[in-house]
């Protein structure tokens, strides 16, 4: 027997067992009669299958089409239900904005009638000026926490044996960024410490080892760090755009305890303001340190 007589006979096989039909039965159970019968090819119930999908999906697509469900789709969407939704968000957004101002102009107020911020500095003020006021001057003011730290710490150092050793020339400072001085010192023109133009994203460093006792923001300075060193020096970093210390830590001479703005925030740009004190005087930072 040839091959290609095989394959043909294969093919006959094949073709007689999709088209065989079977008998599928349902009976009764109690009675065991038959309530309905049909016959089925594997073929004809291929067919029927694709026929089920078919009708199922054109149900689905007509139902959508031809109903209210569409306009549930996105690109049916109505434009003028898009624009009152965004416009109704918005209108959310503010009386949110609206509410939490006059919560906080409530708390100012409070506060201005507890005496806890004098009155002569919201007489003529609207809102927002009246809460910064409120704000600027909680940030100047010192908690209690602080205070007792410092105090605690200049105890301390009434009998510490740093007070004792040789004057500054055995501390050697170290520059608190790479930049440019652009003001000078000059006490004669309320300028206690000089300018210096850093980089953008410049990092600031401790010019000493020592404690930090005074961080924080201020509304016209950005934020500052001020660092207690032995023989009672104090540094001051001013204008950063972030800190990295918290009151209270531990620094070490050249670590980055903070870093400058990059150039974008109005007048502070990215120039660094520190000053140098020692024994509450002021002290020309170029006497002590070396700025390319």
């Amino acid at each position: 027997m040839s091959k290609s007589t095989i394959k043909k006979k294969n093919k006959l096989l094949s073709l007689k067992k999709l088209t065989t039909r079977y008998k599928v039965s349902v009976m009764n159970e109690s009675t065991l009669e038959e309530v309905y019968h049909t016959r089925l090819s594997a073929l004809g119930l291929s067919v029927l299958t694709i026929l089920l999908i078919i009708t199922t999906i054109l149900l689905f697509s007509a139902l959508i089409l031809f109903t209210p469900l569409k306009g549930f789709l996105p690109e049916n969407v109505d434009e003028d239900l898009r624009e009152n939704v965004a416009v109704e968000a918005l209108q959310i957004d503010s009386l949110t904005e609206v509410v939490e101002l006059q919560d906080k102009y409530i708390d100012a107020l409070k506060a201005v009638m507890s005496g806890d911020v004098k009155i002569d500095t919201t007489v003529g003020k609207d809102m927002k000026d009246v809460l910064l006021a409120v704000q600027a001057q909680q940030f100047k003011e010192k908690s209690e926490a602080e205070k007792e730290f410092v105090r605690n710490y200049e105890e301390d150092e009434k009998f510490n044996l740093m007070n004792s050793a040789p004057e500054s020339k055995s501390i050697t400072f170290q520059r608190p960024a790479q930049g440019v001085v652009t003001s000078f010192f000059d006490p004669g023109k309320s300028r206690y410490g000089v300018d210096i133009s850093t980089l953008p994203h410049s990092s600031v460093s401790a010019v000493y080892q020592g404690v930090v006792f005074n961080s924080g923001y201020d509304f016209n300075s950005g934020y500052y760090v001020e660092i207690i060193h032995p023989q009672n020096y104090i540094s001051l970093y001013k204008q950063l755009a972030g800190i990295y210390v918290r009151n209270g830590e531990n620094v070490k001479s050249g670590q980055v305890i903070g870093t400058m703005y990059n150039g974008d925030k109005g007048t502070c740009k990215h120039i660094l303001h520190f000053e140098l004190w020692n024994e509450n005087v002021a002290q020309n930072p170029l006497d002590y340190l070396v700025i390319e």
